[in-house]
């Protein structure tokens, strides 16, 4: 939805920067979406149209050469073959899942398909256990699961430790790279350990560093905090008066340069309202 994609908008300009604080502005004239905005236009076009994700991935993201994909996703891009699956253990199959947890259907079903969005190019336990995770935790958030059952059930099926998180030892941690492993946990732990939906945004810029896949945290971040402070409800999102300012700039930046994007985004939201999906 609309929070994966500000997440990415917000977080590019800082990615593989060694700056860092609380107060850095969310947006500036330099501000772009990078691959997971790309990939989470191929996934709700998956959902609304009955696609194939393999080949609707090769649509968009030859569609979007310069997206800074990720070495495993830019490898599987190279094969141009559908049937061609690949090993990443990189985070993309996780932040473009969020969608799924949107979905009115059982758990069971959400993580299968959390599941088979993930395999052609991250098929690998890391990779598909983070787009399991991201399902869960935003199903989890809106069927009122409080943060210690949600923390416990990402620990017992992932390993997912996150009790003794803080922000002073994320900040400290230098070698985070942008496996699964490692930034989808640390996605969800700022997302519900904030105060507000802006300060979960502000969290991931006070730990960023040159390591950091920071547009691809706050992209996950976004969109946990969007489930955990408004329910998942984009009109309870629209009473806080900074989402709602944040949401019209991206959606402003997306008109003028990627209207694709904005009205596949948009088709998902009002068809899985209204007809439900997936059909």
């Amino acid at each position: 939805m609309i929070s994966a994609i500000m997440g990415d908008y917000f977080g590019s300009i800082y990615e593989d920067e060694s700056i860092s604080s609380y107060n850095l502005p969310l947006i500036s004239p330099a501000s772009h979406i990078t691959d997971e905005s790309v990939a989470i236009a191929a996934v709700c076009d998956v959902l609304v149209n009955n696609l194939d994700y393999a080949e609707t991935f090769l649509k968009w993201f030859n569609r979007y050469p310069g997206a800074e994909y990720g070495f495993g996703t830019a490898s599987w891009i190279e094969q141009n073959d559908c049937d061609y699956i690949g090993n990443s253990d990189g985070n993309l199959a996780a932040s473009r899942s969020v969608l799924i947890g949107h979905l009115d259907l059982p758990l069971s079903l959400l993580l299968d398909f959390a599941r088979d969005s993930a395999i052609p190019t991250h098929n690998t336990e890391d990779g598909i256990n983070g787009a399991k995770a991201m399902v869960y935790t935003i199903w989890a958030l809106k069927n009122n699961k409080s943060q210690r059952d949600v923390f416990s059930y990402l620990f017992t099926n992932f390993d997912y430790l996150m009790e003794f998180y803080t922000l002073e030892q994320l900040k400290q941690t230098n070698e985070t790279g942008c496996s699964a492993f490692n930034t989808v946990p640390i996605s969800i732990w700022i997302a519900m350990t904030s105060t507000s939906y802006e300060d979960a945004l502000r969290n991931c810029l006070y730990i960023n560093s040159a390591s950091l896949d920071l547009d691809s945290i706050m992209s996950m971040t976004s969109s946990i905090a969007f489930a955990y402070f408004f329910g998942g409800n984009i009109e309870n999102a629209r009473a806080d008066k900074m989402f709602k300012k944040l949401e019209f700039e991206t959606k402003k930046y997306l008109f003028k340069n990627n209207q694709d994007i904005l009205q596949i985004v948009q088709e998902f939201e009002i068809q899985k309202d209204i007809l439900g999906i997936p059909f």
